[in-house]
C-alpha cells in the first residue's frame, strides 16, 4: 500500500521542524497542527481535527531560514486529498493549489536544501 500511494507522488517529501495553521476561505476557523513533511507539491500533517477531503484551505507555515538565524512565514492555499485515524487524531494530506518562485520562494529555498541534506 505505501508503494502506491509514493507512486501518486509529483515530488519527494522531506521533514521540517513546523506548525501549521490552518483557516478556511469558507469560514473563520482556525485549527493549529504539526507539519510531518513537505514537498513542492503538498504537505502531511497530524492534527486533533478531521478535516473533510476535498476542503479548500488556506496553510500558513512557519520555519527557520536553512541558516537557521531567520523565522520564515509563508501562506499557501491548498486541498485536503486523503486523512486517515491514528489514534484519536489525524493524519492529513494536503495538496498545494499554488507553490510559485515569486510568492514562496523562501519555502522552495528550503524544499530544495532539504533534498541536498542541507535544512
Amino acid at each position: 500500500m505505501q508503494k502506491k500511494v509514493q507512486e501518486k507522488r509529483k515530488s519527494p517529501r522531506y521533514g521540517i521542524a513546523s506548525i501549521a495553521n490552518i483557516s478556511f476561505p469558507d469560514s473563520s476557523e482556525k485549527i493549529e497542527a504539526f507539519i510531518s513533511s513537505i514537498s513542492q507539491g503538498g504537505i502531511g500533517i497530524y492534527s486533533q481535527y478531521k478535516l473533510e477531503i476535498g476542503r479548500d484551505i488556506d496553510v500558513r507555515i512557519s520555519f527557520l531560514q536553512t541558516n537557521g538565524n531567520e523565522e520564515i512565514t509563508e501562506i499557501i492555499p491548498g486541498r485536503v486529498v486523503w486523512v486517515k485515524n491514528l489514534h484519536q487524531n489525524f493524519v492529513i494530506g494536503i495538496s498545494f493549489s499554488t507553490l510559485d518562485s515569486i510568492r514562496h520562494a523562501n519555502l522552495l529555498n528550503y524544499i530544495e536544501a532539504a533534498s541536498q541534506g542541507m535544512a
